[in-house]
């Protein structure tokens, strides 16, 4: 009897090597939908911030205009504009000619800069209120119909905003930003939940590369489209209708398409779906609505607050420069109307390429097994971190208004060192704990709000009068605190899943063929002819045994009682 069960155990533990299924492949469906995720984060991104280029063609700038002289500048084609030297060692831009530039698209409201700033701060306030209580919805229910949901509510909310704003005003027109927020605080959560069902740790760089390409697609194709629509015959109200529609496409799609794991999905490749279901860490989603979620350990953890302190650094920064770099590039560098959007946009261009480019790399390196997850982020944190700080000391220093050119190359490479940074403390977080993924996404993005809403704070403590050196202030800063960032995560930072944030065997069953540590039973007798001595090592409750050179997981070890007790009734 006990040979027996020794042949059904060999029979049971002997399978076949799981083979890799490539990312990038025709039928991968995990690309599939990390494709569906970038699309949906870009149009998310798109009706959030189309806004600012819209609120040109809504406004009637001319009935806006300052007391002071006002002058209408041609287009330029010139990327590097000339500018001079004046007697007193300043500079002035030619075509600016030292008036203020005033672009009037047509535009028949008239709100003042406080109301349009308060319509343009109105996502802000509305996804605060729900970012933390957003991982309570997203641990308890689908992330694949939280978000759509979520942008469902952006959908709705951009779709009646031209009515709302020539109706109603711009306060109405707050109020719907609002609501519009209100879907926002879900959309990042729900979108790591999903990235970490779906993906390897060896891949979750070039996933979260690729998703979060979206927010510079977003950009760079998003507000020339704005623009066209805004001086065609069908003016402004056609941007919100053109982003509502296509957003709607693509809430289709996902609805149709999208699944929250691998084993939920039904139209996928044997080879992939075997591939993910032994090499990813699942979390629980909907089925699991007793989750515990270990709220002490994940605050107490070194790995976990070091990532959030990155959040509150860097989106600070970002802030900074996606907002205030126009007002240093125009009133500092003195550049021309042209030149600005030029140096603006470029460094956007270096940070998508390399941000791709590298996430690959650094995968290719995990799989390859020449660096670890914990070295893969700390260095891609320690380039974004150290390589951003000696850029922001050099603008310091070496920048003004005669060598604007200077200070291009410097913002280039400062965008390209800042490209590494999703490969470093984001996917961080989407590593430490699958299991969490949700809970610590909300706390993050919490932590990434609050950086956003401290700039401006600091920003009007240290520039008063806007001059250079207020600026080079600034810089110092940011440096510093880039600099203590990097020091934090290289010290603290992994990429490693945590002990705290490990499956609970007893109520969640491992992906199959996954390894836990044994805890041992080891080599009990070749030669035995007891079966008891078999099922008594069945029978205790530890993760894994050994019986000499096989190794049983709890998932084998009770396929392994059902293959016994069939032979038993075979005999």
């Amino acid at each position: 009897m006990a040979l027996e069960a020794k042949s059904s155990l060999k029979r049971v533990v002997s399978r076949p090597e799981v083979k890799k299924f490539p990312f990038f492949h025709p039928f991968s469906r995990r690309l599939h939908i990390c494709l569906l995720c970038m699309a949906g984060f870009c149009c998310t991104t798109f009706m959030r911030m189309h806004i600012a280029i819209t609120m040109t063609c809504m406004i009637n700038s001319t009935a806006l205009v300052y007391e002071s002289e006002s002058a209408i500048v041609d287009n330029s084609s010139s990327i590097f504009e000339e500018v001079e030297l004046v007697s007193n060692g300043a500079c002035s831009a030619n075509n600016d000619n030292h008036k203020k530039v005033v672009v009037d698209y047509g535009g028949q409201l008239v709100w003042n800069s406080q109301e349009q700033n308060l319509i343009f701060s109105g996502t802000f306030w509305g996804s605060i209120i729900t970012v933390l209580p957003s991982m309570f919805f997203i641990n308890r229910y689908s992330p694949r119909y939280v978000l759509q949901a979520a942008v469902g509510c952006y959908i709705l909310m951009t779709a009646i905003t031209p009515y709302i704003a020539t109706h109603f005003g711009p306060y109405p027109v707050f109020i719907s930003r609002v609501i519009m927020g209100l879907g926002e605080g879900f959309i990042l959560p729900a979108n790591n939940a999903i990235l970490a069902n779906w993906f390897p740790s060896a891949e979750r760089s070039t996933a979260i590369s690729l998703f979060t390409t979206g927010n510079q697609m977003a950009g760079a194709g998003g507000n020339p489209v704005a623009a066209s629509l805004c001086a065609s015959s069908f003016g402004w109200p056609s941007i919100f209708y053109f982003a509502s529609i296509v957003s709607t496409i693509w809430s289709v799609c996902w609805f149709l398409t999208a699944s929250n794991q691998p084993s939920k999905c039904k139209v996928m490749t044997k080879t992939e779906k075997e591939y993910l279901e032994a090499n990813v860490v699942r979390r629980s989603n909907k089925t699991n609505r007793s989750l515990v979620v270990p709220y002490s350990k994940i605050l107490k953890s070194p790995a976990f607050l070091a990532q959030l302190l990155c959040q509150f650094v860097i989106n600070s920064i970002v802030t900074l420069l996606q907002i205030y770099l126009p007002n240093y590039f125009k009133d500092v560098l003195h550049l021309g109307v042209i030149a600005n959007g030029t140096y603006t946009s470029v460094p956007n261009i270096v940070n998508f390429a390399l941000k791709i480019f590298w996430g690959i790399a650094i995968d290719k390196a995990k799989e390859k097994k020449k660096i670890s997850g914990t070295f893969a982020v700390k260095l891609s944190q320690s380039i974004a971190n150290f390589g951003g700080a000696i850029f922001m000391i050099l603008i310091t220093f070496y920048v003004d208004c005669t060598n604007p050119q200077l200070g291009f190359f410097f913002f280039c490479m400062m965008y390209c060192c800042m490209g590494t940074l999703v490969s470093g403390f984001y996917t961080s977080l989407l590593s430490l704990a699958p299991k969490y993924t949700a809970t610590m996404s909300s706390i993050s993005v919490f932590c990434a709000m609050l950086g956003r809403l401290s700039t401006p704070a600091i920003v009007g403590l240290i520039k008063k009068n806007n001059t250079l050196s207020e600026w080079q202030t600034l810089f110092l800063v940011c440096a510093g605190a880039n600099i203590v960032c990097g020091a934090v995560f290289l010290i603290f930072g992994s990429g490693e899943l945590q002990e705290w944030g490990e499956e609970d065997q007893e109520k969640e069953m491992k992906p199959f063929g996954e390894k836990t540590p044994l805890s041992s039973i080891q080599n009990l007798p070749a030669d035995s002819e007891d079966v008891d001595v078999f099922q008594s090592a069945l029978d205790i409750d530890i993760p894994q045994i050994q019986l000499n050179e096989i190794t049983l997981t709890t998932e084998e070890r009770q396929r392994f009682q059902r293959r016994i007790r069939e032979d038993s009734m075979c005999l």
